[in-house]
């Protein structure tokens, strides 16, 4: 049976937007379409309020969380699932982010002390001390192509693929060329998530994290044309706990 592949949607919530345009959820089609070439059923994700609805998080096998500009609480509710239930889980831009974000506030709503659901506790301690104060590090000239279709190439730069891991496991390679728009980055640290790959534009940027052998991101966008499609199988293979 085919494993179903919850597609993580970005957001327009009322705190961003006002009128027609607000609060609604967006998939993207490329999205949906690698994790159908991969051989998994793509079925998108549907928050109510920032939150998933708990029963809906029961009917997905693994996630891909999309790329965006901003982390609600859902991101951080569908990471804790992966994490609890070993699901796999493969996130682009935002979504790379979003791996070492978890991981970071989650080590310092521990060192704190919380009681109660730690996805709350998680969730209020960013709301409390603003959106990005846990990750994001600016990074120049990695957003200079403009984001339409057709300009893929202009928006490519080489990655360099650290051995050893998921990702070079996957592509089988120690560079790609892979397709950059995003303007922020998660540090260059791995005290709580292996790098995986880094630019090879010499600037030491994190072009990929990982952590454990079911979550694993990358900062660039393979799914912006189908030159990678060995990435988007790490949703679809057996795992060993299964």
């Amino acid at each position: 049976m085919k494993k179903i592949i919850g597609v993580v949607p970005a957001s327009d919530l009322q705190r961003m937007r006002t009128g027609a345009g607000a609060d609604i959820y967006k998939v993207g089609n490329n999205y949906t379409k690698r994790v159908l070439e991969a051989g998994a059923i793509p079925v998108a994700v549907t928050p109510v309020d920032d939150w998933v609805p708990e029963e809906q998080l029961k009917l997905f096998d693994g996630y891909i969380v999309q790329g965006g500009a901003e982390f609600y609480p859902y991101h951080f509710q569908i990471i804790h699932d992966a994490v609890v239930n070993h699901k796999r889980l493969l996130g682009i831009c935002l979504g790379e982010q979003l791996i070492y974000v978890y991981f970071a506030l989650k080590k310092m709503v521990e060192e704190q002390g919380y009681e109660g659901d730690l996805v709350k506790a998680i969730c209020d301690l960013r709301e409390k001390n603003g959106p990005d104060f846990s990750v994001l590090k600016a990074v120049p000239d990695h957003r200079s192509a403009p984001t339409t279709r057709g300009n893929e190439d202009e928006a490519k730069h080489d990655v360099n693929v650290v051995p050893g891991t998921i990702l070079h496991r996957l592509v089988g390679r120690d560079t790609i060329r892979a397709a950059s728009y995003h303007n922020l980055n998660v540090p260059p640290r791995q005290e709580l998530v292996t790098i995986s790959a880094w630019s090879a534009k010499g600037d030491g940027v994190v072009e990929g994290v990982e952590y454990g052998d079911n979550l694993f991101g990358v900062q660039f966008h393979p799914e912006m044309d189908e030159l990678l499609p060995e990435i988007f199988t790490f949703l679809t293979e057996e795992d060993s706990h299964e």
